[in-house]
């Protein structure tokens, strides 16, 4: 008996091999696409932290500096924060599309946006302790709106809270 010796490969192999390649090809796009996916959000969720810190730092800031604050809320859903210090221009906070704008009354005027999601916003001031009248506490919240769609994102409020005057007291 003569044993021939087979040269190439049969039809059925290469179907498989291909198959095999085509799952690897498949598997690796979905790979790279999930990773871009996650790169992304991870970058908006880095710089909208970012934000929301350098607006907490500036706000105390902002707020530790002045002697006295009024609350202009004659804009339903637009209040206007007023904050006043003795030899220093007038800054004032306030709700924008955008998110929250800070506004120094100088010449020029200098006018910084913070891109923080603020679909409901409140500013709130109120007495330190009870009985104290010269000491008050000022809070600024923003709330974004939650989305469902196209994906869900984790949204948390801003709160930031201050105490008025707190630089000038030892």
């Amino acid at each position: 008996q003569v044993i021939r010796s087979r040269r190439g490969y049969s039809l059925i192999e290469m179907l498989v091999v291909i198959a095999v390649m085509s799952m690897m090809v498949i598997m690796g796009t979905l790979t790279m696409a999930l990773l871009m996916r996650s790169e992304r959000t991870g970058g908006d969720a880095l710089v909208a932290a970012q934000a929301g810190h350098r607006l907490a730092r500036q706000f105390r800031n902002d707020v530790h500096a002045a002697n006295d604050a009024t609350l202009d809320t004659s804009t339903p859903g637009h209040p206007v924060l007023h904050l006043v210090a003795n030899g220093r221009a007038e800054v004032s906070w306030s709700r924008v599309e955008e998110g929250l704008r800070r506004r120094v009354d100088e010449s020029p005027a200098q006018v910084e946006t913070y891109r923080v999601p603020a679909h409901n916003f409140s500013i709130v001031l109120e007495p330190l302790q009870p009985d104290s009248r010269t000491r008050r506490l000022v809070r600024i919240t923003t709330t974004p709106k939650t989305q469902s769609r196209p994906h869900p994102q984790d949204v948390w409020p801003t709160r930031v809270t201050a105490v008025l005057g707190a630089e000038a007291t030892p």
